[in-house]
């Protein structure tokens, strides 16, 4: 079943009303989102509890459906998609699309616990133990390397440069706005843990970006330049063959 909702997620977040393909930057966050809220689910801290993960992964795939419609509808450019955050009116939206996708997929009972899950998860304090993972899963693909990508995109929409970005990136580090983000938006341990490791791990990335970017001289030390992957004194390791035995 998972793999048939798979497939058709893809096909209604993925395609235009005439066939064609849309931008893939709502399927690609959704397949992520669909993926981490099962890991979610199987954390330490929430394993002893029922979860109905089908309901879940359904949500999970169609939570930001409600930025397509809109995108259809002509109240919305194709770069903006997700350029900002999903109003309840797109959940509800999203939540009524689910059901009228899936309606010959899920058992009814499902369909209308996914689409519970998907209306209710921009609320501070969820009821549904569902809906905390998806808005935790949903929070944690905004933050880490992969993120930069739609940072791009924002200042690529407003008409900014690399340079723009890189200047609000130090504004947001200077007032210590991911770590207070981090704080508010991560109720569950492990998944803050996580969160603060992508954290780092997009900072690491925006520190090389930045150098990458400077104009000052270049230069470069004899340790600086590593060999590719495979290569050793000049001798290409062939796949399959032991590095021992080749020697």
């Amino acid at each position: 079943m998972l793999e048939e909702l798979r497939a058709r997620a893809r096909a209604d977040l993925g395609m235009r009303e005439d066939g064609k393909p849309l931008d893939p930057v709502v399927v690609e966050h959704s397949e992520r989102v669909a993926h981490l809220t099962q890991a979610i689910a199987s954390l330490p801290e929430l394993v002893n509890n029922v979860v109905d993960r089908d309901a879940l992964t359904a949500a999970a795939w169609y939570h930001d459906a409600g930025w397509i419609l809109e995108l259809r509808a002509g109240r919305l450019r194709e770069i903006d998609l997700l350029l900002g955050r999903t109003a309840d009116r797109l959940r509800d939206t999203a939540a009524d699309f689910l059901l009228q996708c899936l309606k010959n997929l899920l058992s009814p009972g499902t369909q209308q616990q996914a689409a519970r899950i998907v209306r209710t998860c921009n609320q501070r304090s969820p009821a549904l133990l569902e809906a905390r993972i998806l808005a935790e899963a949903d929070n944690l693909d905004q933050i880490g390397p992969q993120a930069v990508c739609m940072i791009v995109r924002k200042q690529i929409a407003e008409g900014h440069t690399l340079a723009d970005m890189l200047r609000a990136w130090r504004r947001q580090e200077q007032y210590r706005y991911w770590p207070a983000w981090i704080k508010e938006c991560f109720r569950i341990p492990s998944v803050r843990l996580l969160a603060e490791r992508r954290y780092q791990a997009m900072c690491r990335f925006m520190s090389d970006l930045e150098a990458a970017c400077e104009m000052g001289p270049v230069t470069l030390s004899r340790t600086s330049v590593d060999r590719p992957s495979g290569v050793a004194a000049g001798r290409a390791i062939r796949p399959g063959v032991d590095p021992q035995a080749a020697g």
